[in-house]
């Protein structure tokens, strides 16, 4: 009367059904491999043309500045050897010992620029500056106890060539320090200018050419005033130098302009726009090359 049950299919209990797998594993890693690969080879193959972007906006405000600093240095000695050149005013000792100060503060920018921001580039540039204000300080008090004699020629807008002098190296000290305390304008990773093209890098080398050339300069001038033996302490300028470049321009009527600039200026002037030619070239070749 009754049907015996049907024994349990034990296949079907044993065997359980494995769920079916997404081969999605090999996808995902070509796919997020693939693109930080492409990734990592385009930040690599920038980085060896110089053409990756500023380390932070931080970073690039600072070089920003030094290039500042150094545009005034290069300013006050202009004004230095113009004074002198026009004037017929030699050297003085303290006068050779802070214009070597201001070439050893800007070097101190010059490898903030070049090599990156280094807490130990401004310590080139603090350390000269501490000579310059010894220098200037030492010229200040001589001057003060009469031990030497103020030239009139050596006045620019109302102070002393030393004064101004003096001032200056001791903004520098304070500026340093500011930036030093700015830790997030040298902690990142900063190679320097010579791998990034631009406007920055093109003042860089200009700059750079640009005092070089004043330390030529200045060499040429210690060793004709002076010659091998100790510039004097006092000097006393000889008057104004009648050295000049005459320009003329003749027009179609017939009447002719000219224009006289003393030899001097033409010089700095000269100078400079050297400078910034060579600066724009040097630019503009290594990007040429780093393209390549």
């Amino acid at each position: 009367m009754f049907a015996a049950p049907k024994p349990p299919n034990l296949s079907s209990l044993t065997k359980p059904k494995m769920p079916k797998s997404k081969n999605t594993q090999a996808p995902e890693s070509h796919s997020s491999s693939a693109p930080q690969g492409s990734g990592s080879e385009s930040v690599s193959h920038k980085s060896h043309q110089g053409l990756d972007t500023e380390p932070t906006a931080a970073v690039g405000s600072a070089r920003w500045l030094n290039i500042l600093g150094i545009g005034l240095i290069i300013f006050a000695i202009t004004v230095v050897i113009t004074q002198q050149f026009g004037y017929g005013l030699k050297p003085s000792s303290l006068g050779i010992v802070e214009r070597s100060a201001g070439f050893g503060v800007a070097f101190g920018l010059i490898l903030n620029l070049l090599k990156g921001m280094r807490p130990n580039h401004y310590a080139v540039t603090l350390l000269a500056a501490v000579v310059g204000l010894l220098a200037s300080g030492k010229n200040i008090f001589e001057h003060t106890n009469g031990g030497l004699k103020r030239d009139p020629n050596e006045i620019v807008f109302g102070y002393a060539e030393f004064e101004w002098a003096f001032l200056f190296f001791a903004a520098v000290i304070v500026a340093c320090a500011l930036m030093l305390l700015w830790t997030r304008s040298w902690l990142s990773l900063d190679r320097g200018l010579v791998r990034h093209a631009g406007a920055a890098r093109v003042f860089a080398f200009s700059f750079t050419t640009w005092l070089l050339a004043y330390v030529v300069l200045s060499s040429i001038q210690v060793l004709v005033s002076c010659g091998l033996t100790v510039c004097p302490s006092d000097p006393a300028s000889t008057g104004t130098q009648s050295f000049m470049f005459t320009f003329s321009i003749s027009g179609s009527g017939g009447v002719d302009a000219s224009i006289s600039i003393p030899g001097f200026v033409t010089v700095m002037a000269g100078i400079g726009v050297a400078s910034f030619i060579l600066g724009s070239f040097l630019n503009h070749r290594m990007k040429k090359l780093s393209n390549s």
